[in-house]
């Protein structure tokens, strides 16, 4: 990906996968634990278009969190 504009982008996408997985290990853990239903998205807003974007990561539980972490960061370091 040699495209600056794309680069910059795909930061920002990796950005804010970080900061749900961080969302993700804080007291939501307390609420998964207490089986409460509770799920962590992580979306990204475009300044150039103005789209919302879902990043298709959702964590509904603490099982979950590690695959679908490790699953987004790996498809998207590839591309």
């Amino acid at each position: 990906m040699e495209d600056p504009k794309k680069q910059l982008d795909k930061l920002c996408e990796l950005n804010v996968i970080e900061q749900a997985a961080n969302v993700c290990q804080t007291t939501v853990q307390s609420a998964w634990e207490r089986g409460q239903e509770l799920s962590v998205h992580a979306w990204i807003y475009s300044i150039d278009d103005g789209l919302l974007r879902d990043l298709s990561f959702c964590v509904t539980n603490q099982d979950d969190f590690s695959q679908v972490y490790r699953t987004f960061v790996n498809n998207n370091l590839k591309k």
